[in-house]
């Protein structure tokens, strides 16, 4: 996939601050604030590295559920009609290829599970989100995994 091409991660070092997963719960209405946003992007990539890693799911697989929640939460406020950020901004394809674009910028450099493929991971969601059918998680779990 094209815009996948220009995601890079971050080189430069920063302090890391994040909420922890079960902070942020399903969105009960169609506004979410830009760092729940983002969080579930993040969440998915983590996710999605782990697995094509060859990983299996996460501890207890409580992150792995938050993330296959927050992939298709992502997926039904781009396809499933208007839904907005807390501050008014329309969430569309555009505000999420940026947030695609900058994940590298967000994740810690090293020390995630899968970390060599976090570049991949992104491009894969990417295509899920893009697609017209939302995947089924089984399906998603097999395309991590395929050689």
């Amino acid at each position: 996939m094209q815009r996948c091409l220009s995601i890079e991660m971050q080189t430069e070092p920063e302090s890391r601050h994040s909420v922890p997963l079960e902070a942020i719960g399903p969105v009960r209405d169609d506004r979410v604030s830009r760092a729940e946003f983002l969080l579930r992007i993040d969440s998915c990539v983590r996710y999605l590295a782990a697995l094509l890693a060859g990983l299996e799911s996460m501890p207890a697989g409580a992150e792995s559920l938050a993330a296959e929640r927050g992939r298709v939460q992502l997926w039904h406020w781009l396809h499933g009609g208007p839904a907005f950020l807390d501050d008014g901004t329309p969430i569309d394809f555009a505000l999420f290829d940026a947030a695609i674009q900058r994940v590298g910028e967000r994740l810690p450099r090293r020390g995630l599970p899968g970390q060599e493929h976090v570049l991949q991971a992104a491009c894969l969601l990417a295509e899920l989100t893009h697609s017209r059918v939302l995947a089924d998680a089984a399906l998603v779990s097999a395309l991590a995994r395929k050689p």
